[in-house]
């Protein structure tokens, strides 16, 4: 393949991965609206092509993808007027490769160490009536590297990884309309500055979001058309959720420092047509 006049000849590097991923769950009803569950899954991740994607392609031996062990085990509950999900989690991660910016804006890749991720979830839905419901969430957890002799990040937090979560929404439904606020609360997290993970601390913050849907229904042409209004950041929150340090020595807030904040106030309105011939 021929490159731009006066330029170098395209370049194409690949590799292939290939993967067993099993996975099993098991389900048993205590009664009838009561069920508990477990489940086991394994899973793999790819590196960054940049990490081979190279000049010259130049890497003596490729990548391996790492693997990933989770377990789980749950109990949902489910009555007239509400629902429960409460569930338990564990993950091992073999070494996975992370990333940061440096003060180019360029992505520099690493391998870290395993690490384990586990923590509890649970989740409820409560009708008050008349259409208005009630949505309530939350996690706790960690997720840290492994420790252990060889491991000079062992118990340390991994990049971005809150420790609790909560989120609650209020939705209403009549007849056509479907309207819902949400707002979820991000616990506190770090980030790493390319040379010491848990560097940087991230304070919580909290986004709402809100919509607002119609949807066509009887005895018209149009039935099962849909229109969505939204409005995601409603309060127009710009909280810090990411910080790429300049130096990979020094902690300390800089100059160079590049900071990821919430994104902007956004509205959208969609709509998906739907043709129904007359019955």
């Amino acid at each position: 393949i021929v490159g731009n006049l006066g330029g170098a000849p395209s370049v194409f590097h690949s590799a292939s991965y290939r993967s067993w991923m099993p996975s099993i769950d098991a389900r048993y009803k205590i009664k009838t609206n009561w069920t508990a569950y477990a489940q086991f899954a394994t899973g793999s991740n790819i590196p960054p092509s940049s990490v081979f994607d190279s000049k010259g392609a130049q890497v003596a031996v490729l990548p391996s993808p790492t693997a990933v062990k989770t377990y789980q085990v749950g109990s949902v509950v489910k009555f007239n007027r509400w629902t429960l999900d409460v569930d338990a989690y564990y993950s091992h991660f073999q070494n996975p490769y992370s990333n940061y910016l440096d003060s180019a804006g360029e992505s520099f890749f690493y391998q870290t160490g395993p690490s384990n991720t586990k923590g509890i979830e649970a989740e409820s839905n409560i009708l008050i009536g008349h259409g208005l419901s009630v949505y309530l969430n939350g996690t706790m957890g960690s997720a840290k590297y492994q420790e252990g002799k060889t491991y000079a990040n062992g118990g340390l937090w991994i990049a971005s990884a809150p420790k609790n979560t909560e989120a609650i929404g209020l939705t209403y439904q009549v007849k056509n309309w479907d309207v819902g606020m949400f707002n979820k609360r991000v616990g506190p997290m770090y980030n790493d500055n390319g040379t010491n993970n848990q560097a940087v601390a991230i304070d919580p913050f909290n986004v709402t979001n809100l919509f607002l849907n119609y949807t066509f229904r009887g005895d018209t042409y149009l039935r099962g058309t849909k229109v969505r209004f939204g409005i995601n950041n409603l309060f127009d929150q710009h909280n810090i959720v990411g910080v790429a340090p300049a130096s990979t020595k020094s902690n300390l807030p800089a100059p160079g420092d590049i900071l990821t904040l919430l994104p902007a106030r956004s509205i959208s309105l969609t709509m998906t047509f739907g043709y129904a011939p007359a019955r």
